[in-house]
């Protein structure tokens, strides 16, 4: 069984020296060979060249030369995968990487689940995000629930646990951050089952975050008119 671990990454160069020391111990001891695709979106810093000073046979990077989105960036991390299982993960850790471990236990504890989510309405938040940013989220989570309508508390977040395969044979065509409520509901209404487990979300360490609120309310928007049409008529 081998693991893709696939990271969006743009202007992350105070964030990538931190996965040599809190990412790859813990895929080591995973038990599982295990492959790191990082995708640069047009970072204008020095990204890249910290990727490459990581040193690691183990990573493969992709890299867009102009800013394409977490969406854009996300459908080509799952095209590059090769794993037959695939973990996305923020490059900024707020996810840490410590929670993997947890995602596999849950997949071996729940076989009949195709996916496996963290959700951090059941692990907390880091003291320090935003008030105003946990009530869009969370409005946002009410909204989607109800369109979905099954009991699910994170709809949004990027950190799951996914059959590859299952996730290639999608059409995803989200840009944005939108892409993570697209691939829940697509795999949903093709009678896919996923299972919540607890993960804390974390404020960033460093660098600056990458979401724009006004247009990704936009996307979302959008999202939900597709699924409303998805719903009636199908994909």
């Amino acid at each position: 069984m081998k693991l893709s671990v696939v990271i969006p990454c743009c202007n992350e160069e105070q964030n990538v020296p931190r996965f040599a020391g809190e990412l790859w111990p813990v895929l080591e001891n995973s038990g599982l060979d295990f492959e790191v695709v990082i995708v640069d979106d047009g970072s204008k810093d020095q990204t890249i060249q910290e990727v490459e000073k990581l040193n690691k046979p183990q990573i493969k990077l992709v890299k867009h030369e102009v800013n394409k989105g977490l969406g854009a960036a996300l459908r080509t991390g799952i095209n590059a995968a090769t794993g037959e299982l695939l973990i996305m993960l923020d490059a900024d850790l707020t996810f840490h990487p410590k929670l993997i471990p947890n995602l596999l236990a849950a997949r071996l504890n729940h076989p009949d689940a195709d996916f496996v989510i963290g959700s951090p309405n059941l692990g907390g938040y880091g003291k320090d995000i935003p008030a105003w940013r946990l009530a869009i989220s969370k409005f946002a989570n009410f909204v989607y629930r109800v369109l979905l309508g099954k009991p699910i508390t994170s709809i949004n977040q990027i950190f799951r646990l996914y059959k590859t395969e299952q996730l290639k044979q999608l059409n995803l065509t989200s840009v944005g951050f939108d892409i993570n409520a697209e691939i829940l509901f697509k795999l949903v209404f093709k009678g896919n089952k996923f299972v919540e487990i607890p993960a804390e979300l974390t404020n960033r360490l460093y660098g600056v975050s990458k979401l724009n609120y006004a247009r990704e309310i936009r996307r979302h928007i959008a999202l939900m008119a597709k699924i409303i049409k998805w719903k009636i008529f199908g994909f």
